[in-house]
């Protein structure tokens, strides 16, 4: 009996310090809570110091009347090369610490690198867009744009935020295949 279970012991597949043969769910879902807090207080404390930081962002009736109570013609910025090279280091750093995070969730190879990096970006994504986009700035009358504050319901245009996540999708997935190469190169 005892030689039985040996031989089966010695069958079974290998276990890996990290704690098993797969992911880590709980590690997973525990850098998403923390990614989306800090994700949030980042942008939620920029516009509390300057409403107007994302002010592209907002649908167009609303940048409209903010640019015309202030007196402003609405101007496309055109990227100077400061901001170019800000946001390739931005990319960057965004890239090496998502497959940190992969590499830390338990991923190992490519394709389990690709499910979790590709999750956090959809998450990070969906929170942006259902619970910043939806809830706080369409209700936080605080971080509205000056002379906004009367457009309740473009503020609460849903579909407004759907229609910029959506093109997306396929953007984030050749991110999370570029960022799971790199994940597997570097561990």
């Amino acid at each position: 009996m005892r030689q039985k279970n040996l031989i089966a012991l010695m069958h079974e597949p290998e276990i890996r310090i990290d704690g098993g043969p797969f992911m880590n769910c709980t590690v997973f879902i525990l850098e998403c809570a923390i990614m989306m807090a800090i994700f949030g207080v980042l942008v939620f404390g920029l516009l509390l110091i300057n409403p107007v930081t994302f002010v592209s962002d907002y649908p167009p009736e609303i940048q409209e009347r903010y640019y015309s109570s202030q007196n402003k013609v609405s101007v496309k910025e055109k990227l100077t090369k400061i901001m170019i090279v800000k946001k390739v280091m931005a990319l960057i750093i965004f890239a090496f610490v998502f497959a940190w995070m992969a590499h830390l969730a338990g991923a190992r190879t490519f394709w389990e690198g690709l499910i979790v990096i590709y999750g956090y970006i959809i998450i990070l994504a969906m929170f942006d867009t259902f619970f910043l986009d939806w809830i706080l700035f369409a209700n936080v009358k605080r971080i509205r744009l000056p002379g906004t504050d009367d457009m309740e319901k473009e503020y609460h245009q849903k579909w407004f935020h759907v229609k910029v996540l959506l093109p997306m999708i396929p953007v984030f997935a050749v991110g999370g295949i570029i960022i799971s190469f790199l994940m597997v190169w570097l561990w």
